[in-house]
């Protein structure tokens, strides 16, 4: 799908190391719920479908069981904001908290069908796709193959591009604050309190940092690919 050599790889390497960090989170995070990890799970089956999408080969990937499953994502997020048990955390930031990863994943179900879409006219059409609404041919130099060409598509991937880059800001920036404000593993947030207390609380806001800024370069890496698309 994405043409620009560069990019591409950039994209393809992005999305590869989020996959892993998705992937190492599942596994790793055994005393958290299996909602949380469960969650980690779908962030890195998002990750690789982005990674194919980003190459040629993706687009022949079979479109309907990424739209079945993305969508079912999408309602899983909120769902189980609304009725797992979360601990002290009120319902309603718990759902404010989910209909970002909603979002990403209900995007994710959107270019999977408008990318097979615009493939499936473009056969339809003996291979002219240029000439059918869904997706257009690009031009030589273009940073995507193929574009969207009906311009209600264009509209809704260049509004998904600004929801999910306004995203990715926020996560970044709430990213690098946790970060910075993490107390140190020598404890020394409560020189009082126990080294390992002091370790555990330090390790806990790493991992929240480091999720914080996965989701926020996930959101990125998927801003781009429909700001391309556009």
């Amino acid at each position: 799908m994405i043409a620009a050599t560069g990019l591409r790889w950039i994209l393809t390497l992005l999305f590869c190391v989020l996959a892993a960090h998705g992937v190492w989170r599942a596994l790793a995070a055994r005393s958290h719920p299996w909602s949380t990890r469960l969650a980690h799970g779908l962030h890195a089956v998002m990750a690789l479908a982005m990674f194919a999408m980003a190459w040629s080969w993706g687009m022949d990937l079979p479109a309907p069981p990424q739209v079945l499953f993305f969508s079912a994502a999408a309602v899983w997020f909120v769902v189980a904001a609304l009725a797992l048990p979360g601990g002290p955390e009120p319902r309603g930031r718990a759902l404010a908290e989910a209909l970002p990863h909603a979002l990403m994943t209900g995007a994710m179900a959107w270019m999977a069908a408008a990318m097979s879409s615009g493939m499936s006219m473009g056969a339809a059409g003996g291979g002219q796709a240029h000439d059918m609404p869904g997706m257009d041919m690009s031009a030589p130099g273009a940073l995507a193959t193929m574009t969207l060409g009906g311009t209600g598509d264009r509209w809704s991937a260049g509004l998904l591009a600004l929801l999910l880059l306004a995203l990715a800001l926020g996560w970044l920036a709430k990213g690098f604050d946790t970060g910075r404000t993490a107390p140190r593993a020598t404890g020394d947030a409560d020189r009082t309190a126990p080294r390992a207390t002091g370790d555990a609380a330090s390790g806990g806001a790493a991992h929240a940092a480091w999720d914080l800024g996965c989701h926020g370069l996930m959101a990125l890496g998927m801003a781009v690919m429909f700001a391309v698309m556009v």
